[in-house]
C-alpha cells in the first residue's frame, strides 16, 4: 500500500515565530497532503544523540524541532551539520519515501543533498536573498548555487530575487508572498477594538509590525522622532540581528515586542499610518515585504522606502520617500488627506489584493508540483520498460 504524499519543510524560521511566507503556504498545503515542519534545531540539555520532539501544530500539519545535546555540539564528530545528518534518517522515517521536500535556505544545501534517494522532489523557495544581509557570505551564494543544482523546482518571494535567479534553474517561478484578506479586513469592523497595548499612545500613530532587524533605517525613524516628538511611532514585532544600542530610545518611539499573527489585526487598526521605513542596502536589495499586502487590506494608507519590489509593484498605491525630509512631507500630506482621496486609495488596491491571496498563491504552487511529479513518474516508467 502506497503512503500517503507528505510534504516535509525543513524550516530556517521556528512554527512559532513571526507568522509569514512559511507558515501561510504549509498550513494551506496541509489541506493538500500531509505536512511535516521541522523547526530549526534547538540545544537542550545533556545526552547522548540528537532526538526529535513534537511541538503543537495543527490539523493536518506535525511540528517537529530536533534537540541538539549540548555537550555534544562541536566536539569530534558532532559539527551542526554532523549531527543533523545523524537525525535526518529519523526524520525521513517519520514521512516515508512519498514525499515532497521543501526549504527555504541555501544553508539546508547538505540536507537536501542526502535526502535525495529517499524523496520525490525537491523545492527550495527562496524567501530572502540571506547573502546579502548582514551575515551573509560567499559561502552562502556557493551554497545556493549547489542547492540549485540539486532541487527540481524554485520558487522566489518577490521579482528582484526571481530576476537574479532566473537564469540559474530551468524551472524558475516567481511567487511574490500573498495575503489573507480577511485576516486584515478585520480592520475595517466597526466591531473590531483596538489592541489594548495601544491605549496609552497618543495619535497619530506611525506603526509598522514585522521584525525589528537591520532592514529598518533606524536612523530614519530616530530623525522623524525627534523632529516631530507629537507623532508616535508604534513598532509591533521582535528585533533581531540588532543591538540594543542601534535602537531610537525616545519617548515617541514605542516598542511592543512579538505579537500573534491573530492580533495583528487589532494593531493595525490603530495605525494612523501603516509605514515601511526600510533602509536602503544590501540586505533590502530584493526583498519583497509580505506587510504591503496586508497594510493595504486593512484600509491603511502606506509609505515605504523606495524599496525596488515595492516601487514596481505598488507605486501606485504605495506613498514612496526617503530621507527624513521627504518622509515627514509625505506623512504630513497622508495626515491631512480627505476621506474621499484615502477611499479612492483603497479601491485602486482591491484588484491587486483579488489577485494575490496566499490560497491562490499555495494554489498554483501545488498545480506545479503535482505537473513535477507526474512528469517524473511518466519518466520513471518509460525507463522500466526499456
Amino acid at each position: 500500500m502506497e503512503q500517503p504524499l507528505t510534504l516535509l519543510c525543513l524550516a530556517h524560521l521556528n512554527w512559532d515565530h513571526v507568522w509569514q511566507r512559511p507558515q501561510q503556504l504549509m498550513s494551506r498545503f496541509a489541506g493538500y497532503c500531509r505536512v511535516m515542519y521541522v523547526d530549526p534545531p534547538d540545544f537542550a540539555t545533556p545526552g547522548k544523540r540528537p532526538v526529535l520532539e513534537e511541538r503543537q501544530g495543527m490539523a493536518g500539519l506535525r511540528v517537529i524541532r530536533p534537540l541538539f545535546p549540548r555537550n555534544l555540539f562541536n566536539t569530534p564528530g558532532h559539527s551542526y551539520q554532523e549531527l543533523w545528518l545523524c537525525l535526518l534518517p529519523d526524520v525521513l522515517a517519520e514521512v516515508g519515501t512519498n514525499t515532497i521536500l521543501w526549504v527555504f535556505s541555501p544553508r539546508a544545501d547538505y540536507l537536501v543533498a542526502a535526502a535525495l534517494p529517499e524523496i520525490r522532489l525537491a523545492v527550495y523557495d527562496c524567501m530572502d536573498d540571506l547573502a546579502s544581509f548582514r551575515d551573509g557570505t560567499q559561502d552562502l551564494y556557493d551554497r545556493e548555487t549547489h542547492l540549485l543544482r540539486l532541487v527540481d523546482l524554485l520558487f522566489t518571494g518577490g521579482r528582484s530575487m526571481y530576476e537574479a535567479r532566473k537564469h540559474r534553474h530551468a524551472r524558475a517561478y516567481c511567487f511574490p508572498s500573498g495575503v489573507d484578506i480577511g485576516h486584515y479586513a478585520q480592520v475595517m469592523d466597526p466591531a473590531m477594538k483596538e489592541a489594548p497595548a495601544l491605549a496609552g499612545i497618543s495619535h497619530p500613530r506611525l506603526g509598522y509590525f514585522g521584525v525589528l532587524d537591520e532592514r529598518i533605517d533606524w536612523d530614519l525613524i530616530g530623525a522623524i522622532a525627534e523632529s516631530r516628538p507629537e507623532w508616535q511611532w508604534v513598532l509591533v514585532g521582535p528585533t533581531a540581528k540588532v543591538e540594543p544600542r542601534e535602537l531610537p530610545a525616545v519617548p515617541n518611539i514605542h516598542y511592543l515586542g512579538h505579537q500573534p499573527y491573530s492580533a495583528l489585526p487589532s494593531f493595525l487598526k490603530g495605525f494612523d499610518i501603516a509605514t515601511m521605513p526600510f533602509a536602503l542596502n544590501q540586505a533590502t536589495k530584493f526583498i519583497s515585504p509580505t506587510k504591503t499586502l496586508e497594510y493595504l487590506a486593512g484600509g491603511k494608507p502606506v509609505i515605504s522606502s523606495s524599496v525596488p519590489d515595492v516601487v514596481a509593484s505598488y507605486k501606485d498605491i504605495v506613498d514612496i520617500a526617503d530621507g527624513a525630509d521627504a518622509w515627514i512631507h509625505r506623512i504630513e500630506q497622508t495626515l491631512a488627506a480627505p476621506q474621499q482621496a484615502q477611499q479612492a486609495r483603497r479601491d485602486r488596491a482591491t484588484g491587486i489584493l483579488a489577485q494575490s491571496t496566499w490560497d491562490s498563491i499555495a494554489d498554483r504552487m501545488w498545480t506545479l508540483m503535482e505537473e513535477e511529479l507526474k512528469q517524473k513518474s511518466d519518466t520513471a516508467a518509460r525507463a522500466d520498460e526499456l
